[in-house]
């Protein structure tokens, strides 16, 4: 992996983000940036505030942000470089990302986080917006090594093969058994996609054909019902998902179930565009 960026807004949540990621980092060698978007006051954005008055504010937001990141990068023994962002636009993230050449994007999650908390911060952004894989570590979250992995495949769309760089890379570093595991809603829909699921499936083993893995199909009365008894019975310590960027993120943020299996999901959710 390249280089990480960890998005903070100085709370707990973030903070366990980082933790968790700095703690992956050890084996993975990759390099973090800490970074966050500095948002002026309705003054300065209504033009009460000089131009070099913004600039200060500026600069006192990068210095309180490099504090921030020597204090951690103490506290969690990994180096840390900072960056500060004034627009939070698609294009500005990931013209970030390039120029840092960063493989990923990070993100803490508030226990009991609801709708309108996650659709005000900067998190919402990030997930909303970027065609970059995006990490969503629970404030819970046990520190541990990533050992299972459970990756939810959808049978109608499965990432290009350079999309499955990070699913490929966490199981051959950490050595973790992968499960690829698909919920049918009912068994008139797995009989209907037996040759769609043979396709996909083909496909998939020309990528991960070396990697330690099994496959499971399961039937539920939803996709969520589904995966949280995938996630049980396989134990799986991160979930891997390719969600379509439309359709997923905007039932990610009305359908309650689904907010109960992302923001209250006890595990990591890694989120690789498809």
């Amino acid at each position: 992996m390249r280089t990480i960026l960890v998005a903070t807004d100085y709370s707990e949540s973030a903070e366990t983000a980082l933790k968790y990621v700095a703690f992956i980092a050890r084996f993975t060698k990759a390099k973090i940036v800490l970074f966050n978007n500095y948002n002026f006051n309705i003054h300065a954005l209504n033009g009460r505030i000089s131009a070099s008055a913004m600039d200060t504010l500026v600069k006192e937001n990068r210095h309180r942000l490099e504090k921030y990141a020597e204090k951690l990068s103490e506290k969690y023994g990994t180096p840390l470089s900072t960056c500060t962002l004034t627009s939070m636009t698609e294009e500005s993230l990931e013209e970030l990302a390039k120029k840092l050449n960063a493989g990923m994007i990070v993100m803490g999650m508030k226990e009991n986080a609801d709708w309108p908390h996650v659709h005000s911060n900067t998190s919402a952004t990030i997930i909303s917006n970027v065609c970059l894989p995006v990490l969503i570590v629970p404030e819970g979250v046990e520190i541990k090594l990533p050992e299972r992995v459970l990756y939810a495949c959808d049978y109608h769309s499965v990432p290009k093969e350079d999309h499955l760089t990070e699913l490929k890379e966490i199981a051959t570093t950490f050595g973790s058994e992968l499960q690829v595991f698909h919920v049918w809603k009912s068994p008139a829909l797995a009989a209907a996609g037996a040759e769609l699921k043979k396709a996909v499936l083909s496909q998939l083993e020309d990528s991960i054909g070396t990697l330690n893995h099994t496959y499971r199909d399961v039937d539920a009365k939803d996709i969520i019902t589904g995966l949280k008894e995938g996630i049980r019975e396989f134990k799986a310590d991160i979930l891997v998902m390719s969600p379509h960027k439309y359709s997923f993120w905007s039932s990610l943020f009305h359908k309650s179930k689904t907010r109960e299996m992302v923001f209250k999901s006890a595990i990591p959710l890694l989120s690789i565009p498809s």
